[in-house]
C-alpha cells in the first residue's frame, strides 16, 4: 500500500521536526515494502529540514503538487507558464505585494526582508536566492502580503490557476490551473484507492475524495465530510497518530 502523509499540522507542529517516534513508525511501513511519502504545501527542500535523511529518498510531493521527487531526483514539475508569471508579478507590484516564488529547488523573494515567513523559507541553507530570468520555471507563487489584498484576490480570479487556501493563513499560495496533490499521485503512477492518507487541511482535499483510507487530523469542515477517521487535536494527538501507524502496520504484516 501507498501512505501518503501531509506535513504541517498533520505529523509536524508548531514549525518542530517530525518526532522520532512518528518517523520510527514509518520507517517501519518502509521496512514492509511499502510505499511512503510526503505531500505539502511546503517546496521539497522545505520538508527535509523536518525528517530524518533515512526518509529523504522518500516520495516527495511539494508545493501543493507542482513538484514531485523520489529517491533524491526531480521527477516532475508542472510549473506556472512564462505569461502568467509575468501577470502575477504584474499584478503585485500593482498592488504593493511581497512575494516569493519557489523554482524546482531555489527560489526568488521580492518584498520586505523583515517578513516573519521569511524565517520558514530554506532554514537549513540548501538552495539559493536567485534572480529571474525568461528561462525561470516557477513552481509556487506565494503573496506573503499586500497592501490591497481584495483587489489583488479580484484580479487572480481572472487568470487560469490554483489558489490553495489554507485555513491558518493569510497567505496566497498560487500554483498552475488544474495542479494539486492528487494530481502529482496519479503523475507518479498512484490512482484513485491506491493509498491511505493523512491530512487537516484544505488542500488535501483532493487526496481525500480518492482515497482507500483517510485520516483527518484536527477539525476540518470539509475533510470530515468525508474522512474515514479522525484524530482530535489535544495532549494525545501524537499518541493517536502513533496507535494508527501501528495499527496500519501489524494489518499490513497480518495481510502478508
Amino acid at each position: 500500500m501507498n501512505f501518503i502523509f501531509d506535513i504541517d499540522g498533520t505529523i509536524c507542529f508548531k514549525g518542530e521536526p517530525v518526532s522520532q517516534l512518528i518517523q520510527e513508525e514509518l520507517l517501519k511501513l518502509r521496512e514492509q515494502g511499502h510505499v511512503v511519502g510526503f505531500a505539502s504545501a511546503r517546496p521539497c527542500r522545505d520538508m527535509l529540514p523536518v525528517l530524518d535523511k533515512r526518509l529523504h529518498d522518500c516520495l516527495m510531493i511539494g508545493a501543493n503538487g507542482a513538484m514531485t521527487y523520489y529517491n533524491h531526483e526531480l521527477v516532475q514539475l508542472n510549473f506556472i507558464p512564462q505569461s502568467i508569471l509575468e501577470q502575477l508579478i504584474s499584478m503585485s507590484s500593482k498592488h504593493k505585494a511581497s512575494y516569493l516564488i519557489d523554482l524546482a529547488w531555489d527560489y526568488h523573494y521580492a518584498g520586505d526582508r523583515s517578513h516573519p515567513f521569511l524565517a520558514k523559507v530554506d532554514p537549513s541553507g540548501l538552495a539559493a536566492s536567485v534572480n529571474l530570468t525568461t528561462e525561470t520555471k516557477a513552481a509556487k507563487f506565494l503573496v506573503t502580503s499586500c497592501m490591497d489584498a481584495a483587489a489583488l484576490q479580484q484580479d487572480l480570479a481572472a487568470l487560469p490557476i490554483t489558489i490553495h487556501h489554507h485555513s491558518d493563513e493569510e497567505i496566497v499560495d498560487i500554483t498552475a490551473e488544474s495542479v494539486d496533490k492528487m494530481v502529482a499521485l496519479r503523475q507518479f503512477g498512484i490512482q484513485e484507492g491506491q493509498f491511505i492518507c493523512f491530512g487537516n487541511d484544505t488542500n488535501d482535499l483532493p487526496m481525500f475524495c480518492h482515497a482507500a483510507y483517510s485520516v483527518m487530523i484536527g477539525d476540518h469542515p470539509g475533510l470530515q465530510k468525508i474522512a474515514s477517521e479522525q484524530i482530535r487535536m489535544g495532549s494525545d494527538t501524537e499518541d493517536q497518530i502513533l496507535t494508527a501507524l501501528s495499527r496500519f502496520s501489524t494489518e499490513a504484516a497480518t495481510s502478508h
